[in-house]
């Protein structure tokens, strides 16, 4: 009798939440503008560009052609007279760092000009200054260290810093010498966002000192503003994690490679674990979002909101079927650092996670009514 009475009941209320459920619908249209572009819409002109820049081309200049300049370091000797210009057992060349001056000093001769000259043009004019000095004077200048085969590798890497820059070496190269990426964990620092950057100078250093200065600002005028600097994107989870070695592209001096942190993504309302998610190449979409939380709760509703903030300050809104996106039923949504997620209760689903409450209760108290042992 006992038995039949909950049946009854509970059959009259499961009418009552399928007829409340049928009156549900959500506030708004649900949408999502499925998976966005990583970069411009114009891909393929984008990927035209990225082919030429992995093109075959030196990309440090010939020693022979460099321009002396501040950071070189030069070492200077004469053939068979190497006590002109150093003294002591331990040397035998006379070493000079080239300051923001355009002159370094030398012993007997004093301040000689260096800036803007090759190595075989400082020969030439340090062997016309000693000719007074000595007979058939031989100079050797070499660059010892020259500054402008350096690359800097800035972001989420584990020693971020300035390093030399071999001929031939590339964004992988770079980044390897910068002791990898950090994916956080025991790599320490933030995981990397979905793009790499490369700021590369618009005009090469030779062409600062050949060029007059009305060209040189030419140059690096675009749309009225002087931009010294190109930037280059390159999508690291194609590259780094797809293996697309296409955007392995060769360095040239004073790049910056930037790999940007990875932004995060606040997870509110009805799942398992609700918290902030740092994004990253391999974690950036809805449905991995909310894996990593835990997986939606019984009482979430279908319809998910994601509120977008813009650089200006503007938000906007997107309405996912987070349902139907954990069941592969719709393309996932990718998702942008700061990007807030809304996992909203349902009115239906909560009642009916309160009826199973109130059922299993019931049942375990009539089950301990009614059990004996003996």
């Amino acid at each position: 009798m006992l038995l039949r009475s909950r049946l009854v009941w509970t059959a009259l209320i499961g009418v009552l939440a399928l007829s409340l459920s049928g009156c549900y619908s959500p506030s708004r249209t649900p949408f999502h503008p499925g998976l966005p572009p990583a970069f411009d819409p114009a891909r393929k002109d984008w990927e035209d560009s990225i082919a030429r820049l992995t093109e075959s081309e030196l990309q440090l200049p010939a020693r022979r052609d460099y321009a002396i300049g501040p950071g070189d370091v030069l070492s200077i000797t004469f053939v068979g007279r190497p006590d002109l210009l150093v003294t002591g057992p331990n040397k035998d060349d006379y070493e000079v760092t080239v300051s923001e001056s355009p002159t370094i000093t030398m012993p007997y001769i004093g301040a000689i000009r260096v800036h803007g000259k090759t190595a075989e043009q400082l020969q030439e004019e340090i062997r016309v200054a000693y000719s007074p000095f000595i007979k058939d004077p031989v100079p050797v200048v070499r660059l010892k260290t020259y500054y402008a085969n350096q690359v800097t590798v800035l972001g989420s890497v584990r020693e971020p810093g300035r390093y030399e820059l071999a001929v031939g070496d590339t964004v992988l190269d770079a980044i390897f010498k910068a002791g990898g990426l950090t994916f956080g964990g025991r790599t320490a620092g933030l995981p990397p966002a979905r793009i790499l950057k490369v700021y590369r100078e618009k005009v090469s250093q030779k062409q600062r000192l050949d060029l007059e200065p009305e060209e040189l600002m030419r140059l690096l005028r675009e749309d009225d503003r002087i931009l010294p600097r190109e930037e280059i994107i390159l999508p690291l989870d194609e590259f780094i994690l797809g293996g697309d070695l296409k955007y392995n592209i060769p360095l040239r001096p004073f790049d910056i490679v930037f790999i940007p942190p990875a932004g995060t993504v606040s997870v509110n309302g009805n799942v398992a674990g609700p918290r902030v998610v740092f994004l990253g190449p391999s974690l950036r979409t809805f449905v991995q979002v909310v894996t990593e939380t835990g997986g939606l709760d019984f009482k979430a509703t279908s319809i998910a909101e994601v509120v977008r903030t813009h650089p200006d300050g503007s938000t906007e809104s997107f309405f996912v079927n987070a349902r139907d996106l954990m069941r592969r039923k719709a393309p996932d949504f990718v998702l942008e650092d700061n990007d807030q997620m809304f996992i909203y209760k349902s009115n239906w689903r909560t009642f009916a996670s309160l009826l199973g409450e109130l059922w299993g209760r019931s049942v375990r108290v009539g089950a301990n009514a009614t059990y004996s042992p003996l």
